[in-house]
């Protein structure tokens, strides 16, 4: 499994605007407080958002298979997307490739 750091990697995903789950997305397809809700949904100071497309996805899939995750549901694609955080990485790499050499 991959490795998070918890005070930054993790908040980017979090704070991620694209990964807000709006209300009407929350009732209708992640079934939020009803049988078959999604176990990927995650409450944030700035609301719900969406945390399949991110490392804490294979947490959630290992809980939810040993029992300890109540919520069955894996009822969309998800919301935001996973590639952003890697393009990111790529980027910082690149620019300090570039500082250095």
């Amino acid at each position: 499994m991959q490795a998070i750091d918890i005070n930054e990697t993790l908040n980017e995903y979090f704070d991620d605007p694209d990964r807000r789950i709006p209300n009407a997305h929350l009732e209708s397809v992640c079934q939020y407080k009803k049988p078959g809700a999604c176990r990927y949904i995650s409450l944030t100071p700035a609301g719900f958002c969406c945390v399949k497309k991110t490392p804490v996805k294979n947490a959630l899939d290992r809980g939810f298979l040993e029992g300890w995750i109540k919520a069955t549901g894996d009822n969309c694609e998800g919301l935001g997307d996973y590639a952003k955080k890697d393009i990111k990485e790529k980027d910082k790499e690149e620019s300090k490739d570039n500082l250095q050499g």
